[in-house]
């Protein structure tokens, strides 16, 4: 029986990139999969690697690590990375209050980013609506991936250049340690042994360990993607993000004037609502 240093399971982002870092060790690694391909999260996403929304004093430097790695492997293999930086624009004058002041905070952990006024975001983005924003904040750095196919280049580049073994359609139902041996059992009766398993099991929490997560307080969320018809003229560069980004994410609870934001009468019911109505306030054309 062939053993492993590490099996890992589930082969969406988490699990891939666990064996990513493993095989760059030097690691002996087996990847398996209980469906056909990952079929969740990873490829229901935008795409967009974004460190600049992470939280500045904790998750933001491992942001950057992971952008540095999405450069370094696009860099030898086309995983459909694209550098055109990521966009924030501010609807009203807080939101442009924190891009200023998130400016600063960046610029002092040496991360390029440069404030955009009205005219440079009509440049930019011409079929931004006229009466939305109020300025933005560019990042150069980041990239966008197409999520549904950038996973796949991956793991094809661990196959080929690394060796990886990896099994799809393969259910892990059991996981147990033996005289110091980790044991992965599966649906149709094979077992695997490594001295590590990593479970990255996504939002499947009934067949590995379900007592733990029951216990976690942890809720399952579905992640609802929206796709466009094509339309004439509209060329979108980089990640864009709106007022409502910069009012969820982590990196702005940082700025000085975060805690002084009060929301807008018409922003209700977009954050009640998410942003399946918000795309028609953000572009002059019809999004939806």
């Amino acid at each position: 029986m062939i053993k492993f240093d590490l099996i890992v399971v589930g082969a969406g982002n988490l699990g891939t990139f666990h064996a990513f870092h493993a095989l760059n060790q030097g690691k002996k690694v087996l990847l398996i999969e209980k469906d056909s391909q990952p079929m969740e999260a990873t490829v229901r996403n935008f795409g967009q690697v974004v460190p600049s929304g992470q939280a500045l004093d904790t998750w933001f430097e491992y942001g950057r690590t992971s952008l540095a790695i999405y450069k370094e492997i696009q860099a030898k293999t086309d995983i459909t990375a694209r550098q055109k930086g990521s966009y924030y624009y501010a609807s009203d004058d807080n939101e442009m209050q924190l891009l200023e002041e998130a400016r600063e905070l960046f610029k002092i952990r040496n991360y390029p980013a440069q404030l955009l006024n009205r005219k440079a975001c009509y440049e930019r983005h011409s079929l931004l609506n006229n009466d939305y924003y109020k300025g933005g904040l560019y990042f150069s750095e980041e990239v966008s991936v197409e999520p549904r196919t950038m996973v796949h280049r991956v793991r094809e580049m661990l196959i080929h250049d690394f060796d990886l073994t990896y099994l799809n359609n393969t259910t892990a139902i059991n996981c147990e340690v033996r005289n110091g041996i980790c044991i992965i059992h599966c649906a149709d009766g094979k077992q695997f042994h490594a001295e590590k398993i990593a479970i990255c099991n996504g939002r499947d929490m009934k067949i590995l360990f379900p007592e733990l997560f029951n216990e976690s307080g942890m809720k399952i969320s579905k992640l609802n993607m929206m796709s466009t018809f094509p339309q004439k003229g509209l060329k979108l560069e980089g990640n864009i993000l709106s007022g409502l980004s910069i009012r969820r994410y982590d990196s702005f609870k940082s700025c000085p004037s975060y805690a002084l934001l009060t929301t807008p009468e018409w922003q209700k019911l977009y954050q009640e609502w998410a942003y399946i109505y918000f795309l028609n306030r953000l572009w002059t054309v019809q999004s939806l």
